[in-house]
């Protein structure tokens, strides 16, 4: 679990320009950051990702056999 120290000191807001942002600073070296006014997040993109991967795989119809690999395997 990564633990931040938040700060009222990160630049205006992209989407709405508004500022300062919340910037949260992680020990581990990286930052996000977040707009009060608006409710921007810096990591939206990411978990948006995640949020949409369901993490089913998907099989394609079976037409016929399936193709040969070239040469038989030894064992």
């Amino acid at each position: 679990m990564f633990d931040a120290e938040g700060h009222d000191d990160g630049p205006p807001c992209p989407r709405c320009g508004s500022g300062p942002t919340w910037r949260f600073a992680y020990a581990e070296g990286f930052e996000e950051l977040e707009c009060r006014a608006c409710g921007w997040r810096s990591d939206e993109e990411e978990l948006h990702a995640l949020r949409r991967a369901t993490g089913e795989v998907l099989e394609r119809e079976r037409d016929g056999a399936s193709p040969s690999l070239g040469r038989p395997l030894r064992a």
